[in-house]
């Protein structure tokens, strides 16, 4: 059984029709990376897959559950993780609080137990030492590697990633990249929306290419870098190469 399996998914705003049938699977341990246009609809998918916003038509099946079905939302933002480009964390609360709230809220964790869990997510991410500090103290960097732990820190099954590395200046998107490489390694399944391709060169098992609410094209990044079958994907890679943002 897949661990992810998304049939037809659909999405219009008013007239605009946003996601036009798309239909993928992951496996489990699996890293996927979705490029593209802007505007072409990914952090719409993404939003769709964990129910930040409610597809139109279609099928999400997370291990066999039926995600569109669930009645309680927050038992699916347990099983699959978010981190957003704008980091979204609460500005009066700790690095710690920050991590922890998931499984105080949600989990309903002991006190202890979550911060616990909390510290060790931290250590992943290499920000003990700001456990104590409040998001306005820290980097961009650092704030969207809080963000990658408190996702950590709810034990997902699924982790998407919306442009992790958008909101950062360039000196600080290695520290971010290198915590996700890291992920990877250690078999976390992460399904991944990015402009940065020398990283996803290197990370993903897979690579999907969309424009205009479709999948153009998918295969492994050898498939889709150095051979790709379709024009439409020569094209938009060429541009990375060509003004020298592919690194």
């Amino acid at each position: 059984m897949k661990l992810l399996e998304v049939r037809n998914l659909k999405k219009s705003y008013k007239s605009k029709e946003v996601l036009n049938g798309i239909s993928f699977d992951m496996d489990k341990t699996e890293t996927v990376v979705v490029i593209g246009p802007s505007g072409t609809g990914k952090s719409t998918m993404l939003k769709c897959i964990n129910r930040l916003v409610e597809p139109d038509d279609g099928q999400i099946l997370l291990n066999g559950m039926d995600v569109m079905k669930a009645r309680k939302i927050e038992k699916i933002r347990q099983r699959i993780g978010m981190v957003f480009q704008d980091f979204n964390l609460f500005n009066h609360l700790t690095v710690l609080d920050n991590v922890r709230i998931g499984p105080l809220k949600v989990k309903k964790l002991q006190k202890n137990v979550a911060t616990e869990l909390a510290m060790e997510n931290l250590k992943k991410v290499g920000l003990t030492s700001e456990a104590k500090s409040y998001p306005s103290q820290l980097s961009g960097g650092q704030k969207q590697r809080v963000g990658i732990a408190r996702a950590l820190a709810m034990n997902p099954d699924l982790i998407l990633f919306d442009e992790p590395t958008s909101a950062l200046d360039p000196e600080l998107i290695a520290e971010v990249l290198e915590v996700m490489r890291k992920l990877a390694l250690d078999g976390m399944t992460m399904l991944i929306v990015t402009h940065e391709m020398g990283f996803v060169r290197e990370i993903a098992d897979r690579v999907i290419f969309m424009e205009k609410g479709e999948i153009v094209e998918s295969g492994t990044p050898e498939k889709i870098f150095n051979a790709p079958e379709k024009e439409r994907t020569h094209q938009f890679l060429a541009q990375f190469t060509k003004f020298g943002r592919e690194k």
